[in-house]
């Protein structure tokens, strides 16, 4: 993709206003994106996205970071409950004890499953008052996360939960994430090394149809990219409580549940399984699942 005029340009902060700067920032990014999301709205009443190559360009470089590998001599297991809020990880300990599970709602299968296998389990979640139930390896904040950009009372973002929580010398954490789309803005702006603090990071990742909208897409890819510095991915699920869209002739769920491995801790080889596997539960069970293949695009 063609970069948009100014966007490589570094603008002059003053350090002694930088908050105000960043929002003032902010506000214009703001505003520039709902100028283009307008002008993209008309360009799509004639347009056929589901067709057109430029949209097609753009779904294949998001779904080449996507591709999952095997890693080679570690096994698979679903953690957490049937159907959805289950997750398939890697069987491998990490060996901090120490899990993150951003986003509760009304579960905490995956992390009452983390927490009897002894892991400290800090929990995080601005939409709900208290947890369905508690352990005593639980720690909940009210609190959602964001990225650094996008901090609020009420939305933190990760590298600080990190700091205040002692973790900030862990390197073997392991990572949940399901925040409702906040996952772009927090690995569009993440560092290498908080990435490299987890070894497996399972994401929820949603909106996939809007990866035609630039905006949307150049912080999608940029989080794909500062993922696949660290980690790779080794197992992919559609959410099938929405159906599949085709953007640009490429055929994919709108919502993806992949888990990220961290590339030092095993080898990897080309994929040798099919999607979903047996491991694998609808989220819906009154819907069928998504048949993905090998979603391959490597």
């Amino acid at each position: 993709m063609n970069s948009l005029p100014g966007e490589n340009e570094i603008l002059p902060v003053d350090e002694g206003n930088a908050a105000s700067e960043t929002q003032k920032l902010q506000s214009e990014m703001k505003a520039l994106e709902r100028r283009l999301t307008k002008i993209e709205k008309k360009a799509g009443e004639v347009r056929n996205l589901a067709l057109d190559r430029a949209v097609q360009e753009m779904a294949l470089e998001l779904c080449s970071y996507m591709t999952p590998v095997d890693p080679v001599g570690l096994e698979f297991e679903r953690v957490g409950r049937d159907f959805d809020g289950g997750y398939i990880m890697v069987r491998h300990e990490a060996s901090s004890r120490i899990a993150y599970s951003l986003g509760i709602n009304r579960d905490v299968s995956w992390d009452l499953a983390m927490a009897e296998r002894g892991y400290k389990v800090f929990q995080y979640d601005h939409t709900i008052d208290r947890l369905p139930l508690t352990h005593p390896n639980f720690t909940f904040h009210r609190l959602g996360i964001t990225g650094p950009s996008l901090v609020t009372d009420q939305l933190r973002s990760l590298d600080e939960q990190i700091i205040s929580n002692s973790h900030a010398d862990q390197r073997n954490m392991v990572l949940k994430m399901d925040i409702e789309g906040h996952e772009w803005e927090v690995f569009s702006e993440i560092s290498e090394s908080d990435l490299s603090r987890f070894t497996q990071i399972l994401i929820e990742c949603h909106s996939f149809g809007k990866m035609h909208k630039l905006f949307w897409y150049r912080k999608a890819r940029q989080a794909l990219r500062n993922l696949a510095k660290t980690h790779r991915v080794v197992h992919v699920h559609g959410n099938n409580n929405s159906p599949m869209i085709v953007l640009g002739g490429v055929a994919m769920p709108q919502t993806l549940e992949l888990t990220w491995f961290r590339r030092d801790l095993c080898e990897f080889s080309a994929c040798s399984r099919r999607f979903p596997t047996p491991l694998d539960q609808p989220n819906n069970p009154n819907y069928s699942d998504h048949c993905l293949g090998n979603f391959c695009f490597a």
